[in-house]
């Protein structure tokens, strides 16, 4: 019986310690779904795969672009814009982050992101992560915009405030 008892909190132990261990993307995203983002959206006149909610995320490579469409119930909203490198290749040149109003005009002072001759991979750190905040006004669709002539693999997530 001591065994039993025994290879049970062992088998218990095993448990515990697995479901601790988590990959760093798994972190990143914790109980988040994938969006595939495969529909189509048309804001501003620009295709978009998805309608981003917060409680998804989507996967992107660069170089190239990527748009989302982020639904705000606000006058002003904060869009935190977090991604994950889970691919590093080459850093690139130029990185662009930016979200449009309901109306499709741009504030370059508040939701504008663009760096230039800048290393991402640095500038994202050990972590592999970057974090940019930006402000939206209005209530309705705000197309956001991701650039990167970088060579990378990454996750998207978008929070509101």
């Amino acid at each position: 019986m001591e065994v039993v008892k025994t290879i049970y909190r062992c088998a218990l132990l095993a448990c515990a310690m697995l479901s601790a261990c988590q990959s760093a993307e798994e972190a990143f995203v914790q109980d988040r779904l994938i969006d595939l983002c495969d529909d189509a959206y048309w804001v501003c006149g620009v295709p978009s795969g998805c309608i981003l909610k917060e409680d998804r995320y989507v996967t992107g490579t660069f170089p190239g672009t990527r748009s989302v469409v982020i639904a705000t119930e606000s006058a002003e909203t904060e869009l935190r814009v977090r991604l994950f490198f889970s691919e590093m290749v080459s850093s690139g040149t130029e990185f662009l982050i930016q979200a449009y109003e309901p109306n499709c005009t741009l504030n370059p002072d508040l939701a504008r992101v663009h760096l230039v001759d800048v290393d991402i991979f640095e500038r994202a750190g050990e972590d592999r992560k970057l974090t940019y905040d930006l402000s939206v006004s209005g209530e309705g669709e705000h197309l956001l915009e991701l650039y990167s002539d970088a060579s990378a693999e990454y996750l998207l997530i978008v929070e509101t405030d």
